[in-house]
């Protein structure tokens, strides 16, 4: 009895340090960088990605909670316009207030989802032959946490999927006008 006891402490030691040592191995940031060309100028993209209130037309996680809760405060529109949401289903809550806007080129959000951990979220527009190159880019820092290193690449693999439906969504709504 007392072998086998020993034994299992040693597998479960072992086991711990794989999962330790494994997640501190794993990378400490998750990156997610998606585009599309979509025909139309920035002017008429940028109001739907600038404004947060225009956000759920197109946002893909619109659709996979269609009771989420959301309220909108801080400024009516540029730096400073916050959401919040709240849902039962897989997104949780969090807020995401914008933090920088450069007109028809660049809005930057940053994005804090409680528990779960932060981000910063930005929209580039540039021009391109096809109309405009938009980029949805994402950055979180997932820190020395050997746990959550280990679910970033499921992070990564989820928000490139979902930023890959939110841009054909944007554009159906862009060029559509």
């Amino acid at each position: 009895m007392k072998k086998l006891f020993k034994w299992s402490l040693m597998a479960l030691g072992v086991v711990a340090l794989v999962v330790l040592g494994g997640g501190m191995l794993m990378p400490s940031q998750v990156a997610v960088s998606r585009d599309l060309v979509i025909n139309a100028p920035p002017e008429k993209i940028f109001p739907h990605v600038a404004n947060l209130k225009a956000f759920n037309a197109w946002s893909p996680w619109a659709d996979m909670d269609p009771d989420m809760k959301v309220e909108f405060s801080g400024a009516p529109d540029g730096v400073g316009q916050v959401m919040t949401w709240d849902s039962e289903k897989d997104m949780g809550s969090g807020s995401m207030k914008v933090v920088e806007t450069v007109a028809n080129e660049k809005l930057v959000t940053a994005l804090d989802f409680g528990q779960m951990g932060t981000a910063t979220a930005r929209f580039d527009l540039a021009p391109d032959p096809g109309g405009t190159k938009v980029t949805w880019s994402m950055l979180s820092d997932l820190g020395n946490n050997p746990i959550k290193r280990w679910f970033g690449p499921m992070m990564k693999t989820g928000v490139t999927e979902q930023y890959d439906k939110g841009l054909a969504k944007l554009r159906v709504v862009a060029e559509g006008e």
